[in-house]
């Protein structure tokens, strides 16, 4: 028996006693018993070998024996083989409605009864040996009908070339001629005939017999009786004899005849001749097929001998036939090409809206999280009964949490711009050690707290890019943020700084968790996370470092990524180029484009204006009154553009912050109604856009529609402040 006969079966437990015994009971000369000693390896022998059935154990250490039946349902490969549950556990329901659900045929409970086993694993294994016989047939089947369908593509390629050749042929004795020679080897005789009669219903001199290559004409003896011809004449249709038949041992016939087939040549109504071969190679007599086939050339024949017209009429309807037979092949494929593509987009969509599924619960808690703290924390502020201890808490605790929040509604604003190609930098010089300082600064609590140890070895000579600096800051934030998330309390962060000629490293590495090597090359794709379940102990949206590779590609550097494995600690490691000696010196001379944010104390920076504050949000209007009044101007609030308009013309204010997205009408109809004001300061009054549309097509909108300046929510009370100092022509 060859190997590939054999018979396979899949014996899945972790315990080597247990296989050897299966082994020892399922043992047979046709069969090859398989070990597999988990259910990473069974996936594994079934990705490239079919099995008639699978034994599988219940109870295995890592992906159990109902995890990796689900697998096995899941792959098409191996959707249809038959599984055997295998299990000591002779009360697990739950087990058993669950395996039953999941495909399996059986259960056995240990300890096995080898006769009944034997006895099941019989059933399966025959039906697997008829299936295969099956299949063997169905091959060979295949195989009939390919090599039937290329004797038809054969006879039809040579009727074609036959058209052809006669179709271009004007000359009635080559006509005929042609078709003699042609029609012996399309039908596959001995011999062919054909003859065309004169107008009383003799045989003319245009007859023509091909006993091989060579062809004879004239009024040859035919091997034919003139009763069979007289017939094929008188009865007008096509004459099928074999060595039985009496014709062909009429006067005149040869004894070498075996089987004859003759058809009638038509002419519009009245018969001109016939067509005849005798003997069929291959075979003892002429088959019904050969019959229409001689029929078709009769017809062919009469077509082309007759008049030159029908012959290029004729050579025509073979171009379109030959077409034809084209474009359905044509049209099969394109109809193959489009069912894969259909099952490929298919698949793409439903992996996508799976994605979207994931992302959106991931979304809802990360987002649902702060809410939760802010509106409990904001609870217990009400009810006035917290302590100085508590309160200042409740604050932070707060201020944490909406910070957290506005930095999600950041990264998902960053991935639509970079997903639309609309993230762009604002290029100058920038020195890398104040980027990455800053950056240090704004995880320095998260680190302190968790009592981590950072590390910094930066170079001591400037490290000039040409970059955006709010956005170089923000890869560095990034990174240092993920850092410190994943490495546990008491580890250590380090962060190294090397330049040579052409560019500078920057590599930061940390203690923490690590990243397994099946991870790992997704580590930059938007919305992947290594452990994306209820039961995660970090939260995010898995969007962080999607943004670092986008950025870090802006800058035309590269990222990288290493990790030993999980528990071993992760390095990024990202290469920029160096800033050209030009810019270098332009940065060294004029003032440095990364400044570190001071505190803003001016406490008078807004005194004596007035400012008209326009918002249909009660708690917007609110939280900027009270920044306002705090910098010592003097506010007056409308909630929609109509009031607005009307507590202008009555107040006279100096300036006017407004939100764009209200009911009715907007601040852009706000804007706009302003301006055609008859009085000259409503033509000049700065207008401050204060909005949730954050984007960069927002802001450029708004500050074409006629605002000065376009502050985002949410509020930041100094950049708001100093935004209106600004727009008001106040230096702070």
């Amino acid at each position: 028996m060859q190997p590939e006969e054999y018979i396979k079966i899949l014996l899945v437990d972790d315990s080597a006693t247990n296989l050897l015994a299966l082994e020892s009971i399922l043992q047979a000369p046709d069969r090859d018993l398989v070990r597999a000693s988990s259910g990473d390896d069974a996936l594994r022998y079934l990705l490239d070998n079919d099995v008639a059935v699978i034994l599988l154990d219940v109870f295995m250490p890592g992906i159990d024996g109902l995890d990796t039946a689900e697998l096995i349902r899941a792959r098409d490969k191996s959707r249809d083989i038959p599984i055997i549950f295998l299990t000591a556990d002779s009360t697990g329901g739950r087990h058993l409605s669950r395996g039953y659900s999941l495909g399996a045929v059986d259960y056995i409970v240990k300890p096995i009864d080898p006769d009944i086993l034997r006895s099941k694993v019989a059933v399966f294994v025959e039906l697997f040996k008829k299936t295969r016989e099956i299949q063997r047939q169905a091959e060979l089947l295949h195989e009939k009908n390919v090599e039937l369908e290329n004797a038809n593509l054969t006879r039809l390629n040579m009727l074609i070339n036959l058209g052809q050749d006669l179709a271009s042929e004007h000359d009635p004795s080559q006509v005929l001629e042609k078709f003699c020679r042609s029609a012996r080897k399309i039908v596959g005789a001995e011999e062919a005939a054909v003859c065309i009669l004169d107008r009383e219903g003799e045989a003319s001199s245009s007859f023509y017999d091909c006993a091989s290559d060579e062809v004879t004409s004239g009024n040859g003896k035919s091997r034919i009786g003139q009763r069979a011809l007289n017939l094929l004449v008188t009865e007008r249709r096509p004459l099928r004899l074999s060595e039985a038949d009496e014709l062909l041992h009429d006067a005149g016939s040869s004894n070498s005849v075996l089987s004859f087939l003759g058809a009638p040549i038509f002419s519009a109504a009245d018969v001109c001749g016939w067509v005849y071969l005798i003997n069929k190679l291959q075979a003892e007599d002429f088959s019904e097929a050969d019959e229409r086939l001689v029929v078709t050339l009769a017809t062919q024949v009469a077509i082309y001998y007759e008049n030159a017209k029908l012959y290029r009429d004729a050579q025509h309807h073979a171009t379109e036939l030959q077409l034809e037979i084209t474009e359905r092949k044509q049209a099969e494929e394109e109809r193959a090409q489009l069912l894969i593509s259909e099952q490929a987009a298919r698949a793409e969509a439903e992996k996508a809206n799976r994605t979207k599924d994931e992302f959106l619960a991931t979304l809802s808690h990360e987002l649902r999280t702060p809410l939760s703290a802010i509106l409990g924390w904001s609870h217990l502020l009400r009810t006035e009964q917290l302590e100085q201890e508590q309160v200042l808490r409740a604050f932070e605790t707060i201020e944490r949490n909406a910070r957290a929040q506005a930095q999600l509604i950041d990264d998902l604003l960053d991935v639509s711009r970079i997903i639309t190609g609309k993230l762009e930098l604002k290029l100058s010089p920038v020195d890398l050690s104040p980027a990455i300082e800053a950056a240090i600064d704004s995880v320095r609590p998260t680190f302190e707290a968790k009592a981590i140890i950072f590390e910094t070895a930066l170079e001591s000579a400037a490290c000039l890019v040409r970059g955006d600096a709010n956005r170089l800051q923000q890869i560095f934030g990034n990174l240092f943020s993920n850092a410190v998330k994943f490495t546990p309390r008491g580890g250590r962060v380090s962060v190294k700084v090397q330049r040579d000629d052409l560019y500078v490293q920057i590599a930061v590495s940390d203690t923490g968790i690590g990243i397994s090597a099946e991870f790992l090359p997704y580590i930059f794709d938007r919305f992947r996370q290594a452990d994306g379940s209820t039961t995660r102990m970090h939260g995010g949206l898995g969007l962080g470092l999607a943004i670092v590779r986008h950025l870090v590609q802006l800058h035309q550097g590269v990222i990288a990524v290493e990790s030993p494995g999980k528990g071993k600690g992760t390095t990024f490691t990202i290469n920029i180029p160096l800033a050209p000696t030009a810019a270098a010196e332009e940065s060294a001379n004029g003032e440095q484009p990364l400044v570190k944010s001071e505190d803003f104390g001016n406490s008078k920076a807004l005194a004596g204006l007035r400012i008209l504050v326009v918002d249909d949000e009660g708690d917007s209007r609110d939280l900027i009154t009270a920044i306002l009044t705090r910098y010592g101007s003097e506010v007056k609030c409308s909630e929609s553009t109509s009031e607005a308009l009307r507590t202008f013309q009555d107040w006279n204010p100096d300036l006017i912050v407004s939100d764009i997205g209200m009911p009715d009408e907007d601040g852009y109809s706000l804007v706009k109604k302003l301006r055609k004001l008859k009085s000259r300061h409503a033509k000049q009054v700065p207008v401050v856009a204060l909005t949730a549309y954050a984007t960069t097509e927002d802001r450029a909108h708004a500050l074409t529609a006629g605002f000065h300046i376009h502050v985002a929510k949410p509020i930041e009370p100094e950049v708001l402040v100093k935004s209106i100092a600004a727009a008001a022509g106040r230096k702070v």
